[in-house]
């Protein structure tokens, strides 16, 4: 995804200082805090979430059935 930038700090921007550039050249994403170590951070909680809820859901599926059955 390329984007508009102005290579100059003046607002508005003049039309000789616009450049297109691409995301990923501009953005640095460990000034921003987003790292490898975080990344797996977050997606492991969101996997252990899912899977929690998947595990109550079961076992109250589990806990349903016994009680029919008795």
């Amino acid at each position: 995804m390329r984007y508009l930038v102005c290579t100059v700090d003046a607002d508005p921007c003049p039309v000789g200082n616009v450049a297109s550039l691409p995301f990923l050249e501009t953005v640095d994403f460990t000034s921003l805090g987003i790292t490898p170590e975080t990344l797996l951070y977050v997606f492991g909680w969101g996997f252990a979430a899912v899977f929690g809820f998947w595990l109550i859901g079961f076992g109250t599926a589990l806990a349903i059935a016994h009680i029919r059955k008795v």
